[in-house]
């Protein structure tokens, strides 16, 4: 009985992906061993969406399979349950394999694809299942199935026993379901199992071929497992006499039957022995091989079934000489002991012939994967076999070049690899996490830019939270309003365009506070003449003045303290346009670098800090460093910059980073960037506003406990020690944060939100930033590492591949700059070209790109993986413990001008009937924009500080309104204006 329960956050994840399937496929509920549960599944009516998502949220379903076959309006599935089902499946298409839906479960070699079969077929089609003779991991043989009625196959995101979940290699959100090939409903109309007819007993000869069989291919199917697997005690003599006896008598019978083969008996017998529990003594052994060698008589197998596995083998192969019957791609394919391994091209000349034999048997012989010495022994069989016609070393070659394939790449490396591969698509959702108008403004102008949007966040953010002055809130003694930020992205990938906008008005807010300083000096000056003229010193001394420092941009440690210490309750920008700049004026200060950096760290708590001198009167102190950081740095000199890799200092973990998607140059016509005419009005609000502790709601409150615990969870499972201390920061960092959005939430909604208080719904968009900011850090680590984890590498070679080389990365663009790939291809024998070759093959198997060969050249073209927006409820959250999960309850904050995005995806059922209807009346509130308000007299009612203000439309983008009120130019949507009758 299965008792088992999903959690409410994987049944979540869960949900959520039925939003790309399909509403025409039938699905079925499994279980966590994938099997459907529901009785009748196969011919019951196709269950409705509503009724899978309740037994989702029932924690019954683990998932769910589509229904293959009519049922799904003809999808017909083709399942390769291994290397050797993919090398028959590549044997069978020749290459006629349509670009179409693809999904795997993240075991080495597994993957199914779906086709759509027309409706002409769909009542003579059959499901067919080819055997290979091959057995997996799990010891049972691999097959090649094309699945039609009656059967299913889960789909992700499922859960999957053993690598967690399933997930798509091509979803049906980036392709469409293939028109399925010929070749494959020839298959499937003509496929019948081989009739066996009794042959007569061929005379002893020798057949003119090149290789020879492994023995095991002739034996039965419970002989082939004692030698795979042994036996337990209790066992382990009767099955010895059983297996001596028939290795004996098969081998005897092949010879005279003209049929020469790989492996000695005795081997064969040696290998079951070692694997038996315990291992059989050699006094046991020799006792039961003697008494063989002088009984046996017959094999397990019959001649008729002896010369089916012969020729099986001769089929697979193709390398007797002048054989007929050539095998159409379209015929059926039954292999019933053959050594499918990889896919073999069809041989034109002897020479390749013979290279493709060996390869084939050493790759079957490593991948059996035996004792270190019975390997050795059956390697060295075969190059015997061989050595007339091909020398050691090349052999040496085509046994390294294997092994890389069978062993250099893991299970667990490539469920890590997938896991980077989700890091590296992290995208922030803008509309989720930002005040609608804002958002779509930061959208527009990165259009016009040519950008990543998160370029423009990149400065938005430290640029807010240094006009925040001395705001803090009030957690942990007190957050202060100070983030610190850094876009590693290469030269000229468009930071300085994004800088530009976002820092536009603080520089006009420096020249103006400059000016106001020159004056105030002035009047400064003549006072102080007048106060010394006066002698009278009962008078109180005139003020020096101070200058404000909206914005530090080319300065040192040292003026930036001292002008810090003039600032009082106010805060700074320090921008940097690269900090590599930055870090190496270091030393400058006082000739030692560990002193200024230790200042450096200072600025992000905001402590008071002093700074003292010789000379007492050129001392000074400051009551808080509120200066917050912007800049970025090249990926190449990352690590010259953040020497450190473990970050003992810590001052990686101080900053959040963001890699951007780097967009191919173009030119943008009238590039108009509505943030310029936007940022100067929040800029004066918010410099305008007095410094106040912000407490957190209570709800909030225990939302932030259960993220904390979550964290803390997450860094006990983290080796990497820099990436571990950025982590123990992130829940200050997503505090900062929070503290950063709550202020521009209350500028751009300010009757309804209390700048007073922050609330549970901007915590949780602060997590959703923190989310990306995590996986951004952990990948960027991942990218300048100088590890030789395999999963490292290959996901470096696929970033190069997509950013410097987008017709191809070479071996030797790979290799060049890189130890790491040196070293592992030495410590695999194998030139280290030949080496990156093989990776390149493994990474296509993998689904992540597709290899070109031109001659000896070799190119790796990686794929571009969907942008798929994660929400807070995705499975690589912050948060990722099944109790963190919170509905949206009927307390929390329902903010129209974030465009309904701020909840939860909201499914329709009886429970959930007000949240819907809260969710409509915000989907109609923004409908219907138009353009025949130009001209119109308006009144604004956004529920703002503009709220009442009356003015004139002058123009219209499409998205928003441009009018004229109280003598300001204003932009608001065509929902928040109301025409004057």
């Amino acid at each position: 009985m299965h008792t088992t329960q999903l959690n409410p956050t994987t049944a979540q994840r869960l949900i959520s992906g039925l939003q790309q399937i399909p509403d025409n496929w039938a699905l079925t509920p499994v279980t966590d061993n994938k099997r459907p549960y529901r009785e009748d599944w196969q011919r019951e009516t196709a269950l409705s969406r509503q009724a899978l998502i309740k037994e989702l949220q029932s924690g019954k379903a683990f998932g769910y399979g589509i229904r293959t076959g009519e049922v799904s309006g003809g999808i017909l599935a083709i399942d390769a349950d291994g290397h050797a089902a993919e090398a028959l499946l590549q044997k069978l298409s020749d290459g006629d394999l349509p670009d179409t839906v693809i999904f795997s479960s993240g075991k080495a070699g597994r993957r199914q694809l779906l086709y759509f079969v027309t409706e002409e077929y769909w009542q003579v089609v059959k499901t067919v299942k080819l055997k290979t003779g091959v057995k997996g991991d799990d010891g049972k043989e691999q097959l090649l199935e094309f699945r039609w009625n009656g059967l299913q196959s889960v789909l992700p995101p499922s859960v999957h026993p053993q690598t967690g979940s399933y997930y798509w290699v091509r979803s049906p959100q980036d392709i469409e379901v293939a028109k399925c090939p010929n070749w494959v409903i020839e298959l499937m109309l003509n496929h019948q199992q081989p009739t066996r007819a009794p042959a007569p007993t061929p005379k002893p000869q020798k057949p003119a071929v090149i290789g020879r069989p492994p023995l095991e291919i002739f034996l039965g199917k419970d002989d082939r497992a004692l030698i795979e697997h042994g036996t337990g005690d209790g066992g382990r003599n009767m099955a010895a006499q059983k297996l001596s006896l028939n290795l004996i008598a098969t081998s005897r019978r092949l010879h005279e039957l003209g049929i020469d083969h790989l492996d000695l008996p005795r081997v064969l017998y040696d290998v079951f022995c070692e694997r038996c529990t315990p291992p059989l003594s050699s006094q046991e052994r020799e006792g039961w091989w003697r008494k063989a060698d002088a009984i046996a008589k017959r094999p397990s197998l019959d001649d008729e079934k002896l010369q089916g596995c012969y020729s099986a083998w001769l089929n697979k192969y193709q390398t007797h000489i002048g054989i007929q019957d050539d095998l159409s791609r379209k015929s059926i394919v039954y292999v019933d002991n053959g050594l499918l391994s990889t896919p073999l091209s069809t041989p034109k000349i002897d020479d390749e012939r013979i290279i493709q034999a060996i390869v084939g048997n050493v790759y079957t012989i490593i991948e059996s994967n035996y004792s270190e010495f019975v390997e050795r022994q059956k390697l060295n069989s075969l190059y015997h076999q061989y050595e007339d016609l091909v020398d050691r070393k090349l052999f040496e070659s085509i046994v390294s070049s294997q092994r890389v394939k069978v062993n250099e790449v893991l299970p667990e490396d490539e469920i890590r690899l997938k896991s980077l591969m989700d890091y590296s698509q992290t995208r922030i959702n803008w509309d989720e996490v930002l005040p609608a108008p804002l958002a779509r403004d930061i959208k527009h102008d990165a259009e016009k830019l040519n950008i990543d949007p998160v370029m423009i966040w990149q400065a938005l953010l430290p640029a807010v939270s240094s006009l925040a002055g001395t705001f803090t809130l009030d957690e942990y003694g007190g957050i202060p309003a100070i983030n610190w930020t850094c876009t590693v992205i290469p030269s000229g990938g468009g930071k300085t365009r994004a800088d530009s906008l976002v820092f536009a008005p603080l520089r006009e807010m420096q020249l103006r506070a400059d000016a106001d300083y020159k004056e105030r000096a002035k009047e400064y000056k003549r006072a102080i003449v007048q106060y010394e003229k006066a002698g009278d010193f009962e008078a109180t001394e005139p003020e020096k003045p101070g200058l404000r420092k909206y914005l530090f941009e080319v300065a040192t440690i040292q003026s930036v303290l001292k002008r810090l210490s003039e600032q009082g309750n106010h805060g700074s920008l320090w921008a940097r346009d690269e900090f590599k700049g930055l870090f190496s004026s270091l030393s400058q200060f006082s000739g030692s670098e560990t002193e200024a950096t230790e200042l450096v760290l200072k600025l992000w708590d905001n402590k008071p800090t002093f700074v003292d001198r010789a000379d007492i009167e050129n001392s000074y102190s400051i009551a808080g460093t509120a200066v917050s950081l912007a800049g970025g740095i090249q990926n190449d000199v990352f690590r010259k910059v953040f020497k450190d890799a473990d970050d003992g200092n810590g001052m990686q973990a101080r900053f959040l980073f963001a890699v951007p998607e780097q967009r191919k140059k173009k030119y943008v016509p009238g590039a108009y960037c509505r943030l310029k005419d936007r940022l100067p009005v929040l800029y004066e609000w918010l410099d305008n506003l007095t410094s106040q502790t912000v407490k957190i709601a209570p709800d909030a409150q225990k939302y932030f406990a259960r993220i904390v615990d979550s964290i803390g969870d997450q860094i006990e499972q983290i080796s990497h020690a820099g990436i571990r201390t950025w982590m123990n920061k992130l829940d200050t960092h997503i505090l900062r944060i929070a503290l950063a959005l709550h202020l521009i939430e209350c500028f751009y909604s300010p009757s309804t939100t209390d700048i007073k208080t922050l609330s549970l719904a901007t915590l949780k968009r602060a997590v959703t930033f923190a989310q990306y900011y995590r996986s951004a850090f952990h990948i960027l680590q991942e990218k300048v590492s100088t590890s030789d984890d395999i999963a490292s590498i290959m996901l470096q070679i696929h970033a190069a591949a997509l950013s410097k080389h987008p017709d191809g990365i070479s071996a030797r663009d790979v290799y060049r700059d890189s130890r790491p790939i040196q070293n592992r291809a030495k410590a695999a024998q194998r030139e280290v070209g030949a080496y990156v070759a093989d990776l390149f093959e493994k990474m296509a198997q993998m689904g992540y790109g597709s290899v070109v060969r031109k001659g000896r050249s070799v190119r790796f073209i990686a794929f571009e993986k969907p942008n798929l927006e994660k929400s807070f409820q995705d499975a690589d959250n912050v948060d990722n413990s099944p109790q963190c999960y919170q509905k949206p309850d009927n307390s929390e904050e329902k903010d129209c001008l974030h465009d309904r995005r701020q909840s939860d995806i909201v499914y329709v059922d009886n429970q959930n009937n007000t949240e819907v209807l809260l969710d409509i009346e915000c989907q109609e509130s923004h409908s219907k924009p138009t353009v025949d308000l130009i001209g119109k007299t308006v009144t604004i009612n956004a529920g703002g500080r503009f709220d009442g203000q009356e003015g004139e439309v002058i123009a219209f983008d499409g998205e928003q309104c441009r009018l004229i009120a109280d003598g300001k130019e204003l932009w608001f949507a065509p929902e928040y204006l109301i025409v004057k009758s």
